[in-house]
């Protein structure tokens, strides 16, 4: 950063690294990347906005403790990408790289250039290199930001890498299969999405086929405590990275001096219902006739990926869809045939909004859901999953108590979650339904 002084743990500098926006409080995600059994580099994700990543180098001493090493402890620069937003989650990959979830909440994108944007504006200082507030030059695009963010050469000189194929929208948390190419990914939020990937070459995600999951309830409506459902896998598009790039700079000279109430600036709802009645070949507005597409190329697909997901047919009802993982030893020998039944875990921390209301695809009871719960999907022998499951459903609910809304004999807002080498799950708290927030050991056996 041209010779600047490094911002501390936490520290959110501009782009060009001369002033500090903010001191983030918020980490969310350790990532640890081993050198050998006494030595590695423990990545933390800083969710704010814009976000960051530190990076600390620890060695073992004899005497048992990790100690941080001299001069070797920093914020990851992300100024080649633009900076990032709202660092959730992560995983560390098979290949032993950081991926840092960007988890965008900002669901309709017709008012990112809107004025009074102060979250977006925060963006511009920082693309601006200094805090002010003419943004008619720097002003972010919308479409560089809400991708899941790999962290090349994390030992060395740590390099992000934004993989807009995996999707634009508030990625919790992507993990990446033993077979190296299959990915799922979480999406929080309201009326969200399960995502899948399936990477061209196996170890590189910048090229590749996005799909979106379209589920079906075991019956309708179903108590939250056994709710079950069948996956199908909607197909969205393939690209790259460079292709998808391409599209979004097409973008990059928008500000707030183009906005105009009531129009759009972006790509339209319009836009999207054209591009997927062509892709369908279906009238699905009812306009009488089948549109062709506005675009030469599959960019709602990876730009606007919810909106397109459910044009195409997936499920978009999930709610605070949260930490996704799997462990890799026993995904590999369960995939192989060596050993028993292997699961991909996901939680949700707030089931509630469409996924408890009496219409579409999703229709549960039981206000325990209030509290969340993890669900399992079993792999199969490609790394697929079809079948999405409870496992534990938080709670008792009890609005009438304050302190614990949800009981403390239960989950409550479920959020990351670790699965272990004997197939127990930690499960870390993010409520305010409990007094205390906690880590659950969870035997999905017992």
């Amino acid at each position: 950063w041209a010779g600047a002084p490094q911002p501390g743990l936490g520290g959110i500098a501009v782009q060009d690294g001369t002033a500090l926006i903010k001191v983030s409080n918020d980490p969310d995600f350790n990532g640890w990347v081993e050198v050998s059994e006494d030595e590695g580099y423990l990545f933390t994700n800083w969710e704010d906005r814009p976000g960051g990543m530190s990076r600390l180098h620890l060695i073992r001493t004899d005497e048992g403790r990790w100690v941080v090493q001299d001069n070797d402890a920093s914020m990851v620069d992300f100024s080649a990408v633009k900076g990032t937003w709202v660092n959730c989650f992560g995983t560390v990959s098979p290949w032993n790289t950081p991926l840092t979830s960007e988890e965008l909440y900002f669901d309709n994108t017709v008012n990112w250039n809107a004025p009074g944007q102060g979250s977006v504006q925060d963006l511009a200082d920082y693309l601006a290199g200094e805090i002010n507030t003419d943004y008619t030059v720097t002003y972010p695009n919308p479409y560089d930001y809400g991708y899941i963010v790999e962290i090349t050469d994390p030992t060395g000189t740590p390099t992000p890498v934004k993989h807009f194929t995996l999707g634009r929208y508030s990625h919790e948390n992507a993990v990446v299969m033993p077979d190296q190419k299959t990915v799922y990914m979480s999406d929080d939020g309201g009326g969200v999405i399960l995502f899948k990937f399936v990477a061209d070459t196996a170890g590189d995600l910048s090229s590749g086929t996005l799909y979106a999951a379209a589920v079906t309830q075991d019956t309708l409506p179903m108590d939250a405590a056994e709710a079950g459902f069948d996956i199908d896998w909607v197909e969205l598009a393939s690209a790259s990275n460079a292709d998808i790039e391409s599209w979004v700079d097409e973008y990059d000279d928008v500000t707030t001096a183009d906005y105009v109430d009531g129009a759009n600036s972006y790509i339209s709802d319009q836009q999207i219902n054209d591009w997927a009645e062509a892709k369908l070949n279906q009238d699905l507005d009812e306009s009488g006739s089948v549109a062709a597409s506005p675009f030469a190329d599959d960019r709602p697909a990876f730009l606007e990926s919810r909106k397109a997901a459910v044009k195409l047919g997936a499920t978009g009802e999930f709610n605070k869809m949260e930490g996704i993982n799997v462990n890799q030893k026993r995904a590999q020998a369960s995939v192989e045939g060596d050993g028993e039944q292997a699961h991909v875990y996901v939680v949700m921390s707030d089931i509630a909004g469409n996924m408890l209301d009496s219409e579409g695809a999703i229709q549960l009871t039981n206000q325990d859901a209030r509290c969340g719960g993890a669900f399992r999907m079993p792999l199969e022998a490609d790394y697929n999953v079809s079948r999405l499951e409870m496992v534990e459903l938080g709670g008792p609910y009890d609005p009438t108590d304050a302190a614990n809304t949800c009981s403390v004999d239960g989950l409550s807002g479920p959020d990351n979650v670790e699965v272990m080498d004997d197939g127990r799950l930690l499960i870390g708290e993010d409520t305010g339904n409990h007094e205390n927030n906690m880590v659950w050991l969870l035997d999905p056996k017992a």
